[in-house]
């Protein structure tokens, strides 16, 4: 669930937790600015993670389905199994050398794979998004 690969949308999420909040509570809680709050808001209230009721002129948000705090400790209990593990399996370090040449793996999603180019075609140095132009001559 894309909605969850952000760490402020599951600070935002673990906040909530605790207790509803209206969106300058959020602000003040975790150090960040409305508008960035507000835009992760939209993400977790379109993606059906967070109920938003109006109060007179503030929106006060609330965890949908409070059970997802529990999936989100379980996944990170895993995360840390499979980090604890990995130094010592052989077809892991293939895993993470494997890593820098395959960036992602979501074709089957309809996502394109990010693959370097080999480096006898990498260029030496990074081109740019726009080719050097010179300025207008004044005469």
């Amino acid at each position: 669930m894309s909605a969850l690969d952000s760490p402020l949308r599951l600070q935002i999420l673990l906040l909530l937790h605790t207790s509803p909040h209206v969106v300058h509570q959020i602000v003040s809680k975790l150090e960040k600015s409305q508008p960035l709050i507000s835009q992760h808001l939209r993400v977790l209230k379109k993606s059906g993670l967070v109920d938003a009721t109006r109060a007179g002129r503030e929106v006060v948000y609330s965890l949908a389905e409070p059970a997802i705090i529990d999936i989100i400790f379980q996944l990170a209990d895993l995360a840390v199994v499979h980090c604890a593990g990995e130094g010592n399996d052989e077809l892991a370090s293939r895993r993470l050398s494997d890593a820098t040449t395959i960036r992602d793996q979501r074709s089957s999603s309809g996502a394109a794979a990010i693959i370097d180019p080999p480096s006898d075609i990498r260029p030496q140095r990074d081109p740019g998004l726009a080719p050097f132009t010179p300025g207008p001559t004044r005469e």
